[in-house]
């Protein structure tokens, strides 16, 4: 029963969407296909709410007091596509943009065929009540491939996000993480922080202007599809299949403006009391 109750804990999140989500698209340099209505020209997706995806993780869980995995325990997940091994990024990658790309609806210049995104993250913490994963730091590292790549190492480094902050919820953890950096080679002549793209601007465009770029992350798990092996040196490790969504939020100018006004107005009010 316990080994159930950690599987439902271990990498859970909701699958809610952010409200307020800003919307993106990704320009991949190249005209893949019929491209029916697109963001920004012939080599542009459309304008998207949020990229779907799907991963496999790796978690291990130090047993602090020889009770098996429970509240306290250091976790450390590792998940994303294998270096080296190109068949790992079939079950590590974007499986779609939604709303989905179809002819005539929001680009056919789909994600996923001859192109895409993968990743690979590391996330450490402990396991909270109710074996919730309260993950306090990691990155996750976003890549472009297609099909002309020979190996992993051709894969071009798209952009890094860190960990912010964990929201436990039913169903499990939801990550907020910031945008860090972005990489410096590529894409079909598309500099990699160009790919991405919001209404104000490319990835370069904000950090570059010190906006920040908040991407919110949604992971579900079915722990059927978890598997758990003690590794009888005090140690559980615990591998599964995930699938989730991904969005992105960058606060407005005005929201920022009131800010400011708002604690400019209580820095005032504490003045006036002091006086």
């Amino acid at each position: 029963m316990k080994t159930k109750s950690v599987l439902a804990g271990i990498i859970l999140a909701t699958s809610s969407t952010v409200a307020f989500a800003d919307q993106f698209y990704i320009d991949a340099g190249i005209d893949f296909g019929g491209n029916a209505n697109t963001a920004a020209g012939a080599t542009t997706t459309g304008w998207v709410d949020e990229a779907l995806f799907k991963y496999e993780s790796v978690t291990l869980v130090t047993d602090s007091d020889g009770n098996g995995p429970d509240n306290g325990d250091a976790i450390s997940t590792m998940g994303g596509f294998v270096d080296g091994d190109l068949l790992s990024v079939q079950t590590n990658l974007f499986s779609d943009l939604s709303p989905s790309p179809v002819f005539g609806g929001p680009s056919d210049n789909d994600i996923g065929s001859p192109w895409g995104v993968t990743f690979q993250f590391s996330l450490s913490g402990s396991l909270g009540p109710a074996l919730a994963t309260d993950y306090t730091s990691g990155d996750v590292t976003f890549f472009y491939y297609d099909s002309g790549m020979g190996a992993t190492t051709d894969f071009i480094e798209l952009f890094s996000v860190d960990l912010l902050t964990v929201t436990q919820s039913l169903g499990g953890p939801s990550l907020k993480t910031l945008v860090s950096s972005v990489g410096a080679g590529s894409v079909n002549g598309v500099a990699a922080g160009d790919v991405f793209n919001f209404a104000d601007g490319s990835m370069t465009d904000l950090l570059g202007n010190m906006v920040d770029i908040f991407e919110f992350i949604d992971f579900n798990t079915n722990p059927a599809d978890v598997t758990t092996v003690n590794n009888g040196d005090g140690t559980y490790t615990l591998t599964g299949n995930h699938d989730g969504s991904l969005s992105f939020q960058i606060p407005e100018p005005s929201s920022l403006a009131v800010l400011s006004l708002g604690l400019l107005g209580l820095a005032g009010a504490a003045r006036r009391r002091k006086s």
